[in-house]
C-alpha cells in the first residue's frame, strides 16, 4: 500500500486534508516559514519549508512513489503570473523525474470564466478571463500532456467556491451593496472536498475497485443546488446575525454559470453531505 502523501501548500484546505489522512498516511506538508513548519509537525505530519521557486531537491527526495497534492494558489490580486506558472511547471517536471506516483492538482472552476450562463459539466470548454484562471488552465494542460505521454498519473480537481465551519463568503459580503443578485452561486463545503480527495488518494493506494476513478482525469466539486446569490447571501447573513448585503437585480430570472458536478460525485461514489448551500451556513 502506498501510504506516502505530500501536501504541497499546507493552507486552509491542506490542514483539513492532513488531519483527515494522518491516521493512515505518512504526510509531508510544505509551508513557507520555519515557524509554521515546526508548528504543524507531529508524529504523523512533517513540516517542510518550501516556497514556489525554491530549489526542489529536498522536496523531491520525499516524492518517490508518493501521492502529491499540489495546492499552491497564485493569489487573487496577482496579475503577473508568468513566474508562478513557470515555477509550477518546473516543480511538476521535477516531481515526475523523482518518480512521484500520482499528482492531484487542486484547480478552480474559474477556468470557465464569469460571463457564461450555461450548465457546465466536466467536458465544457475553458474560457479563462483572469490571470489566475489562465495560469490554472496552463498548468492543467501541462499535467494532461504528461498523462497522455504516460509520464505520471494525474487527477485535476476543479473546486467551486470553498466554504466551511470557519469560512463562508457571506462574511466578506456583509453590509455591502452589490450587483447581479440574480446570478447563481457555485459553492462546495470543505467536508465534501476532503471526502473526495480521500477517495482519490486511497484509489492510488489500492487498485481494487477503482475502474470508475481511473476512467477520468478531471473532477468538478460543487454543490448540487444553485440559488440566486441575492437570495442566498441575504438569508445567510440573517442566519449568522450579521449585516446583510444588498443586491440589485435579485428579482430577475436566474442567470450565470452552473457547475454541474453530478457525474464527478457519481464516479467518486459520494453523495455530498452539503448538496444544498443552505446547509453550509
Amino acid at each position: 500500500m502506498n501510504n506516502k502523501l505530500v501536501i504541497c501548500g499546507y493552507g486552509w484546505l491542506g490542514r483539513y486534508l492532513g488531519k483527515a489522512m494522518s491516521a493512515t498516511h505518512t504526510i509531508i506538508a510544505t509551508t513557507r516559514s520555519e515557524e509554521k513548519a515546526l508548528k504543524i509537525s507531529d508524529k504523523h505530519i512533517k513540516g517542510l519549508v518550501f516556497s514556489l521557486g525554491d530549489d526542489t531537491t529536498t522536496l523531491c527526495e520525499a516524492l518517490g512513489n508518493a501521492t502529491l497534492v499540489l495546492n499552491i494558489p497564485p493569489g487573487r490580486r496577482n496579475t503577473q503570473l508568468d513566474d508562478f506558472t513557470d515555477n509550477m511547471l518546473t516543480l511538476i517536471d521535477n516531481a515526475v523525474a523523482a518518480r512521484v506516483a500520482r499528482i492531484i492538482f487542486i484547480s478552480t472552476t474559474s477556468v470557465y470564466g464569469d460571463n457564461r450562463t450555461d450548465v457546465l459539466n466536466e467536458h465544457a470548454s475553458t474560457q479563462p478571463e483572469t490571470a489566475s484562471a489562465k495560469a490554472h488552465v496552463a498548468i492543467e494542460q501541462h499535467l494532461l500532456d504528461l498523462k497522455t505521454n504516460d509520464k505520471v498519473d494525474v487527477k485535476i480537481v476543479r473546486l467551486a467556491g470553498l466554504t466551511g465551519p470557519d469560512r463562508h463568503p457571506v462574511n466578506s459580503l456583509s453590509g455591502r451593496s452589490l450587483n447581479a443578485g440574480n446570478k447563481r452561486i457555485n459553492l462546495v463545503h470543505i467536508h465534501d472536498v476532503v471526502a473526495a480527495l480521500k477517495t482519490l488518494i486511497f484509489a492510488d493506494s489500492s487498485k481494487n475497485n477503482t475502474s470508475k476513478i481511473d476512467s477520468t482525469d478531471l473532477y468538478h466539486l460543487c454543490s448540487l443546488q444553485h440559488p440566486k446569490r441575492g437570495d442566498y447571501y441575504t438569508q445567510a447573513a440573517q442566519k449568522k446575525g450579521i449585516a446583510a448585503p444588498t443586491f440589485s437585480e435579485s428579482d430577475l430570472a436566474p442567470t450565470g454559470k452552473v457547475i454541474d458536478a453530478k457525474a464527478s460525485w457519481a464516479l467518486l461514489g459520494i453523495l455530498p453531505d452539503y448538496a444544498n448551500p443552505d446547509d453550509m451556513i
